[in-house]
């Protein structure tokens, strides 16, 4: 082998080597990485003390729906109930004064309006009574009329004879013009009243004055007036109470369920932490118990942070964990420097950054077989060996592997 060829085939040989190394640079293994969950943290929702009671352990499976801790109210808030009771009792004694108030008004308006018919009638009975004596009046003015001219024909005949003096046919004269005046007031008093008789007859009433309406339909109409806005006063006054009912109630409702309040598991997954022990007083919000969701684990790595810029969601990555035997697909959520906000809520594992390393990596997985371990932690915490496949150097690392091949084949 010449000169070139040793040559050739060292430079080989630091390809290869070179190569070798290439994957653990292009592609970060993280042995660090673990198997995740975001922690579902059950809240105490009113103040009291934490009941022992055939809690399920820590670490225990549990279903969706189970009892996971029960809480006895010590000082039951009633400010609220207390108050809504006031209110409705006032609101029901508003309702009924109402209620009653318009009873009133619908007495006085039947009352007024028996009233007003009753004026009416005797109006109308009045004016016929009216009517007849003002025809009687017309008879005798017209008889008194008749008379008197026969008596001033009888004057005037007997004057004309000389029979009486002149006085006397005066006389006559004069009483013959009363009489005929009192035929004209009879007329006129009878035309009146047939007028009134008509305006009572259509339903208006003119019996002496200008007035058309009885005292009673006056007041009645006020009455009405007053009635129809009882009506709203009242239906309002009903609603309000219907409010305060449907609130009481369920403020009773809500302080029967805080007075031994129920905390159910809301997935099923595992109990992964307690907060408060039992005989322990929780105040509203206090954290009572942790559980996570076995169907919905993620994975977290460690990387060093020079893989901050190369990074990116939606990247993928193969996981491997023991006892699985295949690798399991996995896909990048999110990147963030270490000490950043958690990507998640709280979370089962915390990723601790150590010296070099504090690029955190949450990656989701979709593999029914994570979730498989027949113990109770449903592989939360176990350690993961991650690669981030890279497309963008695969090329290269083709090229270099081509490259040293090609070398080593021409030096031998």
């Amino acid at each position: 082998m010449g000169r070139y060829g040793r040559m050739a085939l060292g430079a080989g040989l630091l390809v290869l080597a070179g190569w070798a190394l290439v994957p653990g640079l292009i592609h970060p293994i993280d042995t660090d990485a673990v198997v995740n969950a975001e922690i579902i943290t059950l809240r105490a929702p009113a103040e009291g003390q934490l009941l022992a009671d055939g809690n399920p352990e820590v670490g225990e499976r549990v279903a969706q729906g189970r009892v996971l801790a029960r809480i006895k109210a010590v000082r039951p808030e009633t400010a609220r109930r207390d108050g809504l009771a006031l209110e409705l009792a006032a609101a029901r004694r508003l309702a009924q004064a109402l209620r009653e108030e318009e009873a009133e008004l619908a007495r006085l308006d039947a009352e007024l309006a028996a009233r007003g018919t009753a004026y009416r009638v005797a109006a109308r009975d009045g004016l016929r009574l009216g009517r007849a004596e003002a025809g009687a009046r017309l008879a005798a003015a017209l008889a008194a009329g008749e008379r008197a001219t026969g008596e001033q024909g009888r004057k005037q005949a007997l004057a004309d004879k000389g029979l009486v003096a002149p006085a006397a046919v005066e006389a006559a004269q004069a009483a013959a013009r009363e009489a005929a005046a009192a035929v004209a007031e009879a007329r006129a008093e009878l035309a009146r009243l047939d007028g009134e008789m008509r305006s009572v007859q259509s339903g208006v009433i003119v019996v002496g004055g200008g007035d058309d309406s009885p005292y009673a339909d006056q007041r009645r109409d006020e009455v009405r007036i007053k009635r129809a806005a009882r009506r709203v006063d009242t239906a309002q006054a009903e609603v309000r109470m219907a409010g305060l009912e449907r609130q009481l109630a369920a403020e009773q409702a809500q302080a029967e369920r805080l007075a031994l309040a129920e905390l159910a598991a809301p997935v099923a997954g595992v109990v992964w932490s307690r907060f408060a022990a039992e005989g322990e007083t929780v105040r509203p919000g206090d954290p009572v118990v942790g559980v996570v969701d076995c169907r919905r684990l993620f994975l977290t790595a460690v990387l060093p942070r020079r893989h901050f810029a190369q990074l990116q969601a939606g990247d993928r990555a193969k996981a491997r964990l023991s006892g699985i035997d295949h690798p399991v697909a996995a896909v990048v959520q999110s990147v963030r420097a270490g000490g950043g906000a958690q990507a998640v809520g709280a979370v089962a594992v915390t990723p601790a950054a150590a010296e070099g390393r504090e690029v955190v990596v949450t990656l989701a997985v979709a593999d029914d077989s994570l979730a498989g371990r027949p113990d109770n932690l449903c592989r939360v915490g176990q350690q993961a060996a991650v690669t981030f496949q890279l497309p963008a150097l695969m090329p290269l690392v083709d090229a270099l592997a081509g490259t040293a091949m090609g070398l080593v084949g021409r030096a031998s």
